[in-house]
């Protein structure tokens, strides 16, 4: 899952794969500005077919968050 996360988030962003990292956060890079994370939480839940809870989408600004939010969401 977390190899499908990173996927995603390399092509909303237009950036290589090799960029995202574990670490990599919200502002790390350019293109992962406030509307980049909009376009990241969007993308994930129409192409993994979840649904975010409304309060933990300002906590889902990096790789590791989103990646455990994810695993968490399909395992629940």
């Amino acid at each position: 899952m977390e190899s499908r996360v990173k996927e995603i988030i390399a092509r909303v962003l237009n950036v290589d794969l090799s960029k995202i990292t574990d670490t990599l956060s919200s502002g790390d890079i350019p293109e992962w500005d406030s509307v980049g994370n909009l376009a990241i939480i969007s993308t994930i839940e129409q192409e993994l077919d979840v649904e975010f809870p409304l309060e933990d989408l300002f906590d889902l600004t990096s790789v590791e968050s989103i990646v455990q939010e994810v695993t968490k969401l399909l395992h629940a």
